[in-house]
């Protein structure tokens, strides 16, 4: 009987020790100090089609194409009350940012692509409780996410693709929830009437 109670005990233990590390494992970084809570919106959007002609063009422009993406994409997050926005430091992702920040009056951020880590507390504190369009590439979107995630959940995008990006959602208790979108530019779309 005694061999029971230990053994009820013991099983007690090691699941109240397991649930608490799960919980304390939600998100890597508290609430900013004297912040009241609030949920926080990213949505990570690779630049649109740029212009592969001169291979030897490191900072190439868009293309119509991406410039009708761009001004496609300015539609899609119209009513999503964006507050922050950040791009590269290059012509693609600030020409996709372009139509986007005009249309809220926004202000760009540039942030480097190539940092060791994009996801820092700094960056997390001055975007919390925001919503907030990151414009960046096919290899920095993923791994930006899987930087708030913890976890590599998402592949590099191929090259080829520009119709999917990420949104990551973090509520006002830290729990994260993260979605692809897929948007493709409808062929009758006319971004000369979309301004």
């Amino acid at each position: 009987m005694n061999t029971n109670h230990i053994f009820i005990a013991l099983i007690s233990i090691l699941t109240f020790l397991s649930c608490k590390d799960t919980q304390e494992s939600k998100f890597q970084f508290d609430s900013p100090k004297d912040v009241e809570a609030k949920s926080t919106t990213y949505y990570f959007v690779r630049h649109a089609e740029k212009n592969t002609t001169d291979l030897e063009d490191k900072d190439p422009h868009l293309t119509e194409e991406g410039l009708k993406r761009a001004n496609y994409l300015q539609t899609y997050f119209a009513d999503k009350n964006l507050e922050m926005f950040y791009s590269t430091d290059y012509n693609r992702t600030i020409q996709t940012l372009i139509p986007t920040i005009h249309h809220f009056k926004g202000e760009m951020m540039n942030y480097d692509g190539s940092a060791d880590t994009l996801f820092t507390r700094k960056f997390w504190e001055e975007t919390y409780g925001k919503n907030v369009l990151v414009v960046g590439h096919s290899n920095t979107n993923p791994r930006f996410v899987n930087e708030i995630l913890q976890n590599e959940t998402y592949e590099e995008l191929d090259e080829s693709n520009y119709d999917v990006f990420f949104k990551v959602e973090i509520d006002e208790e830290l729990n994260i929830r993260d979605s692809l979108i897929t948007k493709r530019v409808p062929e009758n779309f006319s971004y000369n009437s979309a301004q």
